[in-house]
């Protein structure tokens, strides 16, 4: 939800997913609600196509970000989607998995023609979270590579493949997501919609920043970005990562559901 989307604009203030609305003067009141607060302003989805190309940004300075540039071919129209790997010259500033999925792990999504389309913030939806969906749930907050979930059946303990996290640099993220779409035959790409042009950004988790982070507004449930493929083969595996800053299993904003 956004500024404006219930009262006007002088009788409350937004923060994050909370809502005070003015009683008089400098008070304000806390609104307890029940809506799904989808906090990427310009609204959280899937585009679906085929890989055009790929290339990485070359950064000329610390201030620059550095990107891999994704164009993707939908419905005759090239959309740009910039996956944001800058580890910010921290070494391990830049934390990823590539998970090996069940063909049925993207839900209602995989039956979806190519083009954009809108997902509301929720469980059911076919919307990404890195914590809460059944097939990208982490194992713990561990960094060290493995497989490290046992699950139980038939009352037996049984490793699956749920890897945790590697670090490193953004050219060391890159290299686990370059065979994957290089072997693409499909592409969904998860994120937040260009305000002009063609294009997807914010691939990357969207929830975790502190309160420090000028990004803080925009965390929330159920709108993660994500690179998912199908392969050649039929198989499916997703490329999902985050910056050191965010928190893993990051609490759950209030009002949201």
């Amino acid at each position: 939800m956004h500024k404006g989307s219930f009262f006007p604009a002088a009788l409350y203030l937004q923060v994050g997913c909370v809502i005070y609305v003015k009683i008089s003067g400098n008070f304000f009141q806390t609104i307890r609600h029940t809506f799904v607060c989808m906090t990427l302003r310009d609204g959280y989805g899937v585009l679906i196509g085929t890989l055009q190309k790929y290339y990485c940004d070359r950064k000329r300075d610390d201030r620059e970000y550095y990107h891999c540039n994704i164009r993707v071919r939908s419905r005759g129209k090239l959309f740009l989607c910039p996956v944001d790997l800058d580890s910010k010259n921290d070494a391990n500033g830049i934390q990823w998995r590539v998970l090996h999925l069940e063909s049925e792990a993207l839900g209602q999504v995989a039956g979806y023609e190519e083009g954009w389309h809108p997902l509301e913030s929720r469980k059911g939806t076919g919307a990404l979270d890195y914590y809460r969906s059944d097939a990208f749930r982490p194992a713990n907050e561990s960094l060290l590579p493995g497989y490290d979930i046992p699950v139980v059946q038939e009352d037996k303990e049984v490793p699956l493949p749920f890897p945790s996290w590697k670090q490193g640099r953004g050219v060391d993220a890159f290299a686990d997501l370059e065979p994957l779409l290089e072997d693409s035959r499909k592409l969904y790409i998860y994120g937040e919609r260009f305000r002009v042009g063609h294009g997807v950004h914010n691939i990357h988790q969207n929830q975790g920043d502190p309160p420090s982070s000028r990004w803080y507004a925009e965390n929330g449930t159920w709108q993660d970005g994500g690179v998912a493929v199908q392969r050649r083969d039929g198989s499916v595996s997703a490329f999902l990562c985050k910056f050191k800053t965010q928190k893993f299993f990051p609490p759950v904003p209030d009002g949201t559901v």
